[in-house]
C-alpha cells in the first residue's frame, strides 16, 4: 500500500511513525501489566475484548460521520480509502457526467447531521456488510488471545512473539490464497524465528523463586493431619536442600507459563493473519467503502460474537460482574487496543508499510528499554540479540515484499 499524500506530510508520516510506536509499546507493557495480578483478582477477558469493540464501533461509526462531511465538502481526492474504485463504478454506471464536481460541495449547506448519521448507518449495515463477519469473528479470538498470553508472557517475549504474525501470514497466503512470496521473503522468515528463540528464553523471576520457597516452608498443618510429617522434614532439611527444591518448582512454572504463552501467541497470530489476508484477499476487491465504515463493520460483527461470550462466562460463573477488578490499567488496555488499528491506518496513510513495519521492529526496542527503566534491570544479552534480528528481518522481508510488488 503506497502512502497517501506521503511526500506532501512530512510531519505528518513522522509523527504517525513515532506514534505507532508509543503505542505498539503503551499496549504491550499495559496489557501485561494489567493481567500480571493473581487469578482471582483478574478482569474478564471477554468483557475487555467487547468494551475495547464497542470503543471502535463508537471512533468508526464518528469518523465515517466527519468523513461523510468531508466527502460531501470536498473533491475526491480527498475521500478515504478505495475512493479509486468508487469513482470507477460511478464512471462504469454512467452517472460520471450526471453531476459536475462543484455541485456536491455547493450542496452541503442544505445536508443536516442527522441526514449524514443516515448515510453512514446505510453504509455500515448495507447488505454486503455479512462478508465482515468472518474475519470479524477471527479478531475477536485473536483479541482474546493475546490478553490470555499477557498473562503468562512478558511484554518484552510478547512483542517478539508477535512478530511470528509475519509467518503465519506467509503460510496462510502462499497455502490457502496462492500467493507468492520473493526468495528474498523467504530467506527472512529464518532469521525472524531464530530472533524470536532468543527473546523466549525461560527466565525464572526472584518472585517466583520466593513463592516456591514460602510453599515448601508453608505453615505448620494440624496435629490431626495426615501430613504433620512435613512441617518436621522441612525444618530438619538444609537450606540449600529446600533452595534446590523451589528452584526446581519456579523452573517447572516458569516453563509452564513459557509453553502456555506461546501457545496463546502462536494461535493470535494465525488468526490474526487469516482475517488480515482474507480481507485483502477476499474483500478488498469487493467492497468499496471506507477505512472507518470497515472498521464499524468489523466491530458490530466483533460485538455480537464478545457479548455471547461475555453471557457464556457469567452463566459458567453463575453470576453478573462483567466489570469486577476493572482497574486503571485495564480501562486503558480497553482504549489502548481499540485505537490500534485506527493508528495502524494513520501510519500506512501518511507513511508506507516498510516504515510501518521498521516502526513495529523499533517498538520491540523501546519495549525492552521501558521494561528496563520500570524494573531497573539490565536487559540480558539475548533481549538484544534477539530484537535486533526481529526487527532486521521484518524490515528486510517487508521492503522485500514491496520491491517485489513494484
Amino acid at each position: 500500500m503506497q502512502a497517501v499524500n506521503g511526500p506532501n506530510h512530512p510531519i505528518r508520516k513522522w509523527v504517525s511513525l513515532l506514534l505507532l510506536i508509543c503505542f505498539t509499546t503503551a499496549t504491550s507493557i499495559v496489557s501485561q501489566r494489567s493481567r500480571s495480578v493473581d487469578s482471582d483478582k483478574r478482569y474478564s477477558i471477554a468483557a475487555s475484548v467487547f468494551l475495547s469493540e464497542l470503543f471502535k464501533l463508537l471512533v468508526g461509526f464518528t469518523l465515517a460521520v466527519m468523513s461523510r462531511e468531508a466527502t460531501l465538502r470536498k473533491d475526491s481526492a480527498s475521500l478515504p480509502l478505495f475512493s479509486e474504485k468508487m469513482d470507477q463504478q460511478d464512471q462504469d454506471d454512467g452517472s460520471s457526467d450526471a453531476t459536475p464536481p462543484s455541485t456536491p460541495s455547493r450542496a452541503t449547506s442544505t445536508v443536516s447531521l442527522v441526514d449524514k448519521v443516515r448515510q453512514v448507518c446505510s453504509e455500515i449495515y448495507c447488505p454486503s456488510a455479512w462478508m465482515m463477519g468472518v474475519p470479524a469473528l477471527v479478531y475477536v479470538c485473536q483479541n482474546m488471545l493475546q490478553l490470555a498470553a499477557n498473562s503468562h508472557l512478558s511484554s518484552v517475549t510478547y512483542q517478539g512473539l508477535s512478530q511470528l504474525k509475519l509467518v503465519t501470514a506467509a503460510i496462510i497466503s502462499v497455502y490457502l490464497f496462492g500467493k507468492t512470496l520473493s526468495k528474498r521473503q523467504w530467506m527472512c522468515l529464518p532469521v525472524l524465528l531464530v530472533g524470536v528463540v532468543f527473546l523466549t528464553q525461560k527466565t525464572v523471576s526472584h518472585q517466583d523463586l520466593a513463592d516456591a520457597v514460602a510453599l515448601l516452608g508453608e505453615t505448620e498443618p494440624g496435629p490431626d493431619s495426615p501430613f504433620s510429617h512435613r512441617r518436621v522434614q522441612v525444618a530438619e532439611s538444609s537450606a540449600s536442600a529446600l533452595m534446590a527444591q523451589a528452584k526446581v518448582m519456579a523452573n517447572q512454572y516458569a516453563g509452564a507459563q513459557l509453553a502456555i504463552g506461546v501457545s496463546c501467541v502462536l494461535l493470535a497470530c494465525v488468526c490474526g493473519s487469516f482475517a488480515g489476508v482474507y480481507i485483502e484477499t477476499k474483500l478488498k476487491s469487493s467492497m468499496a467503502v471506507s477505512l472507518s465504515v470497515r472498521n464499524a463493520q468489523l466491530a458490530s460483527f466483533a460485538l455480537l460474537t464478545a457479548g455471547a461470550a461475555v453471557v457464556m462466562e457469567a452463566i459458567s460463573k453463575a453470576e453478573w460482574s462483567p466489570l469486577a477488578n476493572f482497574s486503571t490499567l485495564a480501562w486503558i488496555t480497553v482504549l489502548l487496543r481499540g485505537g490500534s488499528g485506527y493508528v495502524v491506518s494513520a501510519t500506512l496513510r501518511y507513511a508506507d508499510t516498510i516504515m510501518k513495519g521498521f516502526a513495529t521492529g523499533v517498538a520491540i526496542i523501546t519495549t525492552i528499554a521501558l521494561e528496563s527503566v520500570l524494573s531497573s534491570k539490565w536487559p540480558s544479552l539475548s533481549q538484544l540479540v534477539g530484537s535486533t534480528l526481529v526487527m532486521v528481518s521484518t524490515y528486510s522481508y517487508i521492503r522485500a515484499g514491496a520491491a517485489s510488488k513494484s
